[in-house]
């Protein structure tokens, strides 16, 4: 393993980082651009409070490109994110996306080919307020590729995680296992950005509850019909693990909305209504929902 890359230090790519850079600080490095890199260097970023000085590059040095690149910019980001990514990508260079939702991996092979993109999803509970980041759990990475390829490679790549203390897993149905975390996105951010509640609610509120029911149905629908597996199983084990997680841990999207920030609902509810009318599936409290998000967001 010569080189990890990370393009993105928000909440999800510091929390990673970090755990790269104590494993090992030498093989980690964060693509910036010459602003970032300043402001990075002068105020440092803090992750559970420890203070991390990352190398921090704006340009390849000596034809050398990393092994892995993982992308962990909001989805609004990301096609900017690409043209800074684009220096970057090696012959060998796998990038793999740690972005919400199930568009990004497509997006990113537009560019540089389905050999070279690695599904992933990463489950997370960190908080991020202006360059410091905390989190109760590490996670998980579940990541693999969509045609099941770089096998060995990706087991290389598991193996240096488990020394970086990051759980994961390679599976050989990544697809279904992104839409089990996207049902997450579409049903828990959304509804948490719309009532401004953190994950506690999910523990007693029983209108949250019947709610998060009405979101799941058109998701588990839509995704059928896409030729995904996901099921009342998958509900089941979201609800499970929305109770388990920091009660006062915040998701992206909330995080978002108190930021004022403009949030992945394109991605989420956007993304389900799209897929709905391909496929002649009627969406209306996906519809109802991406129209209240949109509207917060108008009266910024």
């Amino acid at each position: 393993m010569k080189s990890i890359y990370f393009l993105g230090l928000g909440a999800l790519g510091a929390k990673y980082a970090a755990s790269f850079y104590d494993y090992n600080s030498e093989n980690i490095k964060i693509i910036v651009n010459q602003d970032r890199k300043e402001k990075y260097a002068a105020e440092g970023v803090f992750v559970n409070e420890k203070r991390y000085d990352f190398d921090y590059i704006i340009g390849i040095e000596n034809e050398i490109y990393p092994d892995f690149i993982f992308v962990a910019v909001k989805s609004n980001q990301l096609k900017e994110a690409i043209v800074d990514l684009i220096p970057f990508v090696g012959e060998n260079t796998l990038i793999i996306s740690l972005l919400n939702g199930i568009s990004s991996e497509r997006i990113l092979a537009d560019t540089f080919g389905w050999d070279k993109v690695i599904n992933a999803v990463a489950y997370m509970d960190a908080v991020k307020v202006e360059n410091r980041v905390t989190y109760g759990s590490i996670g998980k990475i579940i990541f693999g590729h969509i045609e099941n390829k770089f096998q060995e490679r990706l087991h290389s790549l598991s193996e240096y995680m488990n020394g970086a203390n990051i759980p994961n897993t390679i599976t050989d149905e990544i697809q279904d296992a992104q839409w089990a975390k996207y049902l997450v996105n579409v049903v828990a951010n959304q509804l948490t950005f719309l009532l401004e509640f953190p994950y506690g609610a999910f523990k007693t509120n029983q209108h949250l509850d019947k709610l998060m029911d009405l979101l799941s149905e058109e998701v588990i629908a839509v995704g059928k019909a896409h030729g995904v597996q996901i099921g009342d199983k998958e509900v089941d084990r979201m609800k499970a693990t929305l109770k388990i997680v920091d009660e006062q841990g915040k998701t992206s999207m909330l995080q978002d909305r108190e930021a004022k920030r403009y949030s992945e609902v394109d991605e989420f509810s956007g993304e389900i209504i799209a897929l709905g009318k391909q496929y002649g599936i009627a969406t209306p409290y996906n519809e109802l929902v991406y129209n209240m998000v949109k509207a917060v967001e108008e009266a910024y």
